[in-house]
Order: C-alpha cells, then structure tokens, then sequence
C-alpha cells in the first residue's frame, strides 16, 4: 500500500514538472523549430494574459524593431512611428522587439507561442497564411473589430486581399497592412554592360532567354538571369507556372483544391527553369545561395535580370558599390506567349496573439489604426519617407488614399511609375488556400532536384513533381482533393 502510495507521489511530481517545463517563458536555444502549419501542442499551451488592473497601463508586445544592420533610413522611420504610437497611447506599456535574423520568422512565431511569449500585435504574416492559421488557432479572432469598422463599411479599406481574411461563416483574423506587387527586376547598369538595351523588354519565354543568355559572361561575373532556388523558390515560381498558362492550385467546388504545378504547363514553368540554367547558361552557378546573397547579386552588379522591385534596394548599400536607385527598374515576367506576362501581387497582414486579453486586442486596434489608416499619421510618414529615399509602391491599406501616397514620390526615378503602372495592369495576388505555405514547403525539395541535375528529363521531372503533389493530396486531404 505504501510503496503505491510513492508511485502515485512520484507519477504527480513528474506530471507537475512537466507542466511547469511547458509553461516556460523562453525555448532551449537547441530546441526543435514548430511546425509552422500546426497548432501549439496541447500539452504546451500558452496561458492567457491576465486583464490589466483598473488604473495599470495594457501592455503590449510588438516585433517591429529594425535589425542592427539595417539602414540608418529605416531606422529614423522607425523612430518616427515608435514616437507616435507612444505619444497617441500614453496609457499602453509597449515593448519593442524583433525577430531573430536569418531564420524562419513563422517558425520563430510558433515557439514563441508555446512558450507563452510573442507579438500581441504583429504585421508579418503573409495574406496566404491566414486561411491555415485561423484554422490551427495561432492566430485570434477580430471579427468584433472588423465588422463595426466604419472605413471598411465606408468602403475606404483596399480590398485586394480581404478574401483570404475570414472564413465562409464569417469570422475574421486579419486586416491589410502592406500589399505589394513584384516582378522581373533589371539592373540597368549591368544589362549595358553586357551590351543590352532595357528599352528593348522581353516579352516572352525565348526572347528573354536570348537575351540573358546574350548578356551572361561569369568571367567578370554577369548572370543574365539570377534564380531564386533556395528554400523561397516557390515565390518566384508561382509567376512563372501564371506566366506558361499554368496554375500551382485550382479550385474545387468543395472549397477544397486541386494541385496544378504537376500539370503540363507547370512542368512546361519548371522545365524553362532548368533550360536557364544549361540550356542558356545563363544564371549564377549556386541556385542555393541564401537569399540576402541572392539579391547581393543584383546590388553589386552580377545580374542583370531576378526577381524582386527595384524599391527593395537600399540606397545606402547601392551608393557603397557606386549604383544608385535610378539604375533599376522593373518589368513584367515574361510569358510562354507574349499575352501570359504577368505581375505578382501578395502582402502581409495584421494579426492579434490568439491569447490576448480584450483590454490587449482593443488595443493592437487602436495601434494598428493609427499606423496603416489613420490619414494625417500616413501624411506625415509618406512625407518622412519620401525624404529618406523609402516609399514604395505598395499600394496604400486606405483605397481612398493610394494616389495621395504615390503623389509624395516625388524622388522616385521618373521611369518607375510607368514601370509599376505596367505591372499592376498585368499582376495576380498570390493563391491562399488553406496549407498553400506547406505547399511551398514541400516543392522546394522536388524543384531543387530538377534543377540540380543537368540531365533531367521532361519525364523524370514530371514523376518528381507528381510524387510531391500525392503527398501533399495524402498529408492535407482537408485542403487538396483530386477533382
């Protein structure tokens, strides 16, 4: 009797520890990345935030602090919006941090949710990954804010991604907070180099893969194209497989979808990829490079042509390597036909920690009202940004307030606007059905061995692409169905 006794004593000690181990406040710095696509275990729930008392001051964790080595620019934009939002609401105790550099920024998400810890209020989670989060609850609920918001009533908010916001009953989990379009970025400098003219645009497969092929000499270097092939290849690719006829996913009437990229115009996408690469011979040798070394390339002038904006090119870094902002430019991805040249448009959102307190979730509203909406607050940082060299050509998350943002670029290169007209006539918004990320996911192995490997055959590739779309069939039978 007494030696049970001890085995239940012992049983409770251990079930005590472990619980008290999954409410820690920070994961062990070897500990595994989460699933991005799954829920916090349940064995490891991250414990609401208690109410703030009457008369304390809602606190309130936001992961927008600029990175150490990020322009002095950015961080003076920065240091503009902190001011703001801390002189708006006094009464909110607001801490500024960031998310690790060079990682994954939705797996660092995770493991901060089940630690307990993470942004109350966060804008960087892409449009295409609501759908999957609303459903594993990482995420929280703002229909209440969203259905008495008097600008979107009034019809005043952009509406290019709202669809996948929400789900089919209703209930809301985001809001816009940056749409943006991007496409074939040039360098201008580097295509004269080679003896181009970017006023001749390629309009098609074949056209653009002579003219790469005829502007690539790797002795000095020069890559006529420069190929995204790490583990973001899938971002890229999805213009490509638009730009062949194709689509990486198509709708059933379930709600459900089918996979398209093994379809014959997505393996005509993927095969142009590989003719690139040794049929013209034309992109940098390592298609793995990371990504701050892919667009490296572009900065220093070893490519001519890669996918990007020529508004995501810092103006400092450019003025260290003698280039300039007005050195780039950027036109549509071209197409199998000439009709098929397409744009790519996508954007992230603002989303509330699924456990916030609603004293905490009124106030991410009110944070996030200020910062993407409120029109004298966006006066001032359009005009702040402009002096810095910063305003892109997103779009503004106010529909009525677009032209008024683009009419205080008043530094941008006079080519560009042009430029960006073209593209946003041609883009499409990235699909967003439910595990469209696990999609993404699970494509770069298959890609990567296509293009890897020199000898691969129309055939093979299709097997590897079909192999990947039966397993993404088989792993989420509840967002992939066969039609």
């Amino acid at each position: 009797m007494k030696k049970t006794k001890l085995v239940a004593l012992i049983l409770a000690l251990t079930m005590l520890m472990a619980v008290l181990g999954g409410c820690a406040k920070a994961p062990a710095a070897d500990a595994p990345a989460a699933d991005p696509t799954k829920a916090p275990a349940a064995d490891t729930p991250a414990e609401p935030a208690e109410p703030a008392a009457s008369g304390e001051k809602v606190k309130i964790k936001l992961y927008m602090l600029p990175q150490d080595d990020d322009s002095d620019a950015v961080k003076t934009r920065f240091e503009f919006m902190k001011e703001k939002v801390e002189s708006t609401f006094p009464d909110y105790e607001i801490e500024w941090t960031r998310m690790a550099p060079g990682t994954d920024y939705r797996q660092q998400y995770d493991k901060l949710l089940m630690s307990g810890d993470g942004p109350t209020l966060w804008n960087s989670l892409p449009f295409v990954d609501i759908q999957t989060r609303m459903r594993n609850g990482t995420i929280a609920d703002i229909t209440e804010y969203v259905v008495n918001w008097d600008l979107r009533n009034e019809g005043k908010v952009n509406p290019s991604i709202e669809d996948a916001l929400h789900d089919d009953e209703g209930h809301w989990y985001a809001v816009p907070f940056a749409p943006y379009i991007m496409g074939m970025l040039y360098n201008k400098t580097a295509i004269e180099a080679g003896g181009g003219d970017v006023s001749k645009v390629p309009a098609t497969w074949e056209e653009f893969g002579q003219t790469a092929q005829s502007l690539t000499d790797k002795s000095v270097p020069r890559f006529g194209y420069t190929l995204l092939g790490s583990d973001f290849c899938a971002w890229p690719l999805t213009p490509w497989v638009w730009s062949a006829g194709g689509e990486m996913v198509i709708p059933n009437d379930d709600g459900t979808y089918s996979i398209g990229f093994n379809q014959e115009k997505g393996v005509d996408a993927i095969m142009y990829m590989h003719d690139l690469v040794y049929k013209y011979q034309c992109t940098q040798t390592d298609l793995l490079e990371n990504y701050s070394d892919y667009m490296a390339n572009m900065t220093v002038g070893y490519a001519c042509y890669g996918w990007g904006l020529p508004t995501s090119l810092d103006a400092e870094k450019l003025a260290a390597y003698d280039a300039k902002q007005e050195d780039f430019g950027v036109i549509p991805i071209p197409g199998d036909i000439a009709d098929h040249a397409v744009g790519f448009a996508g954007g992230e959102t603002w989303t509330m920690h699924p456990q916030a307190t609603k004293e905490q979730m009124d106030a991410c509203w009110n944070i996030l009202n200020l910062i993407s909406y409120d029109e004298a607050f966006l006066r001032e940082y359009w005009e702040l940004e402009n002096e810095l060299n910063l305003i892109d050509p997103k779009p503004s998350c106010r529909q009525d307030l677009v032209e008024v943002k683009y009419s205080y670029a008043t530094n941008w290169p006079e080519h560009w606007k042009a430029e960006f007209a073209a593209l946003n006539e041609v883009s499409r918004p990235e699909p967003y059905c439910a595990e469209w990320n696990s999609l993404k996911d699970y494509i770069v192995a298959p890609f990567q061995q296509i293009l890897g490997d020199p000898n691969c055959t129309r055939e093979q590739a299709q097997a590897l692409l079909d192999e990947c779309a039966e397993k993404l069939y088989t792993d989420f039978p509840d967002a992939y169905r066969k039609p």
